[in-house]
């Protein structure tokens, strides 16, 4: 499952569940209607705390939403984990589509104001603490 709210600083896209093929790809056109109505730059907050891991299959569509955001003027994403897998999955997704300078992984279950961290870094820069972003 997916939903999308639109942010004063951009974009929030709450996921869970086990992402299909079909839902990502639905997921695609609306991100691409949607990031055309925002100003920007923008940034994004991806809340994916209930998603353990991704089935390969949909890799290629996730690096077709990093690679629209990226173009249509995204400057920062936090994606917001709980597991470590995701961790890497989401990682391999971001080195493909060449957005490592931009994206952070904040654990939830590791940051006791992930929100706040998260804010933090696509508002202002300030980088979430490297230790809570190291798997257990």
């Amino acid at each position: 499952m997916y939903k999308f709210e639109k942010q004063d600083y951009g974009l929030k896209l709450n996921i869970s569940g086990d992402l299909t093929e079909q839902e990502i790809s639905g997921m695609t056109v609306e991100l691409k209607s949607l990031v055309g109505s925002i100003s920007q730059p923008f940034s994004i907050i991806v809340d994916a705390r209930e998603v353990m891991t991704l089935d390969q299959s949909v890799f290629h569509l996730l690096a077709e939403c990093q690679r629209i955001l990226k173009d249509a003027g995204r400057q920062s994403a936090a994606i917001v984990i709980n597991s470590p897998v995701l961790k890497n999955q989401g990682q391999r997704i971001t080195l493909e589509t060449g957005s490592t300078e931009a994206v952070r992984f904040i654990y939830s279950d590791k940051t006791e104001d992930w929100e706040r961290v998260a804010m933090d870094w696509i508002l202002n820069g300030i980088e979430p603490d490297p230790q809570l972003a190291i798997s257990k």
